[in-house]
């Protein structure tokens, strides 16, 4: 029986294959590719456009693919029939099942041989547009999904012709093909993640509050390639959400944790937008043209790192991942707290902004018994003994790519020296931080000092006189902090990190603490301070300013918090590879119904 089956599917293979369109339309497809492929190298096209490219060139493919499988499918399941070839292979000692099983394995054979045509037209775009992330699972899915749309739309077609005219079996699939998948590019672009659907109504301005937002908190990305987000109440003596504010976080989630789930159903539901939907392997928004502004909500949270996807589903967790350590409370207990940016926790948009500043002040800024260079002026300039550190700076500085460039390398460096040297102790690792940063500041030739940027404060060399800054020195302080931040949101968990809130007199508990730094031959201190006060005293007829300094229990750099919620993926709704899968069950269902309705046929 098998040599019957193989030799009847030679015979249809041979008859159709002299038919035009069985090399005409894969040849067109060749024809696409190279095309395609002279365009992208003449203009040059930016890699951020590579997935609109690929999206548009699978979608025109696969029409292509589509209109094969139908041409082919009624070329091995009908023509025979109205050709009257049928009769003569009847008179031929063959069963009806062997040549219902010849011209389904003569159907697949094609097929197959179209399929390795659209792998290497697909190759020849994806080489061009120099695509090598993923590069193998798309060439993979270049064959797997061609050969699936393939036997899909072909099995679907020859069933329609069982029952009605050819055009109508060749026509309906394309028909029903085009639409679908430009429906679920469009019903894409309308949805978005619930994050960034949570991220709206968490922007909501409110002006009589501190952080300028309904809710009153403050919002973090770690850059540590993780799609979560947390929040923490805003407020120097708030290190806890209110309760109000946890029932409008749940009530933020609840409502918008359906804003995929639209395009969740329709992915899982429409099998041709699922066939050019799986080359989308980030799931980008292709019809962006709509969605644009959006998905811009999480764009103003720190280190925001756009992986947020709507192919998952979002939860309000109470357990984050940001560094969590013992410390001793007032009633000299040990609890784990979290520790965050003193600046960010703080910060207020308000007109007395400065009221819960983190606060630097030059050693012995508050003495009057030790003499400075600045006494020596004939109008005293206290510009540079102390001052009140801004957010917005430093976010400036965390945002803008070179001064991230400078940061990775300096880190790599100390880091090198702590492995060289073997540090371990978190008393050594401090120092060797600080010294370092202190010697960065003092090096005139250093990379920091020729970043250049005059919309960030700190990079601009007119911020002084546009009083932005107070002095050079304060611009070496912001440079000095945004540092030590690039090190919390980067390294967050190291043990460099650690060791800038260890406490030196017990081995196992950590603290918020005033750091030191070397400035222009000058020590000085940042955070410990409530707050500051102008005096005066005249020495040999000059004025002398001096600060009333108030010490403070927790305005640092960074503090600790009770309470950090983070908005995190939960599960993942739409899986693309388990799409074949239902391909493949479909494609099986479709093969049977074909053999037993044509077997059935060939009876009458």
């Amino acid at each position: 029986m098998t040599k019957k089956i193989n030799a009847y599917n030679s015979f249809i293979f041979k008859t159709v294959g002299k038919k035009k369109s069985s090399y005409i339309i894969p040849t067109i497809l060749f024809a696409i590719s190279i095309i395609l492929a002279i365009v992208i190298a003449t203009i040059k096209l930016n890699s951020s456009n590579n997935n609109i490219v690929i999206y548009g060139y699978t979608f025109l493919g696969l029409i292509l693919t589509v209109l094969y499988a139908s041409l082919k499918s009624l070329n091995v399941f009908r023509d025979f029939e109205q050709e009257g070839i049928e009769l003569l292979i009847f008179s031929k000692p063959l069963s009806r099942k062997t040549i219902i099983l010849g011209k389904m394995i003569s159907f697949l054979n094609f097929g197959l041989i179209y399929s390795l045509v659209a792998l290497i037209s697909n190759l020849i775009v994806f080489a061009t547009l120099k695509i090598t992330f993923n590069l193998g699972i798309l060439i993979v899915l270049s064959f797997v999904v061609n050969l699936c749309a393939y036997l899909l739309f072909g099995l679907i077609t020859s069933l329609i012709a069982y029952k009605i005219n050819q055009k109508v079996a060749i026509t309906l699939p394309l028909l029903v093909f085009a639409p679908l998948v430009l429906g679920g590019g469009f019903i894409s672009a309308s949805s978005t993640s619930t994050i960034n659907n949570a991220a709206y109504y968490l922007n909501t301005k409110y002006q009589y509050h501190n952080s300028g937002n309904e809710l009153d908190v403050e919002g973090f990305y770690l850059n540590n390639n993780k799609d979560e987000l947390n929040l923490i109440a805003n407020g120097l003596n708030n290190n806890s959400f209110a309760d109000d504010q946890k029932k409008y976080l749940n009530e933020v989630i609840k409502i918008a944790a359906p804003s995929a789930k639209e395009w969740q159903i329709y992915s899982w539901l429409t099998l041709p937008y699922q066939m050019v939907d799986i080359f989308n392997l980030s799931n980008d928004k292709i019809f962006n043209s709509t969605s644009e502004s959006k998905d811009q909500n999480l764009n103003n949270f720190i280190y925001h790192n756009k992986l947020e996807n709507t192919i998952y589903n979002y939860k309000l967790d109470t357990n984050s991942s940001v560094l969590k350590l013992p410390v001793i409370g007032l009633d000299n207990q040990i609890s784990q707290k979290y520790f965050v940016p003193g600046l960010l926790k703080n910060y207020s948009t308000l007109a007395n902004e400065g009221a819960n500043s983190v606060i630097y002040a030059r050693e012995n800024a508050d003495n009057f018994d030790v003499t400075f260079p600045e006494d020596n002026f004939v109008y005293a300039s206290p510009r540079n003994l102390v001052g009140k550190l801004n957010w917005k700076n430093v976010y400036d500085a965390l945002r803008y790519k070179p001064f991230n460039d400078f940061s990775k390398e300096f880190y790599k460096k100390i880091n090198q020296q702590i492995t060289n040297e073997k540090i371990t102790s978190y008393s050594e690792l401090s120092k060797l931080l600080l010294d370092s940063i202190s010697a960065e500041l003092a090096n005139p030739d250093s990379q920091l000092y020729k970043i250049k940027e005059h919309n960030i404060a700190i990079f601009d060399d007119f911020a002084i006189k546009n009083e932005l800054l107070q002095s050079e020195t304060e611009r070496k302080i912001y440079f000095a902090v945004a540092l030590l931040y690039y090190l919390y949101f980067n390294d967050n968990n190291s043990q460099l990190f650690k060791s800038l809130i260890k406490v030196d007199t017990d081995k196992n508990t950590f603290a918020p603490k005033q750091i030191s730094i070397t400035v222009d031959n000058n020590k000085y201190f940042i955070g410990g301070f409530d707050s500051y006060e102008t005096k005066q005293q005249v020495n040999n007829n000059k004025v002398v300013i001096r600060y009333e300094l108030t010490p403070s229990k927790n305005n640092f750099l960074f503090e600790n918090v009770d309470e950090i919620y983070t908005i995190k993926r939960d599960k993942k709704i739409i899986n693309k590879y388990a799409y074949i899968a239902i391909w493949a069950t479909i494609i099986v269902a479709l093969a049977l119904a074909n053999y037993f309705l044509y077997t059935r046929r060939d009876y009458k």
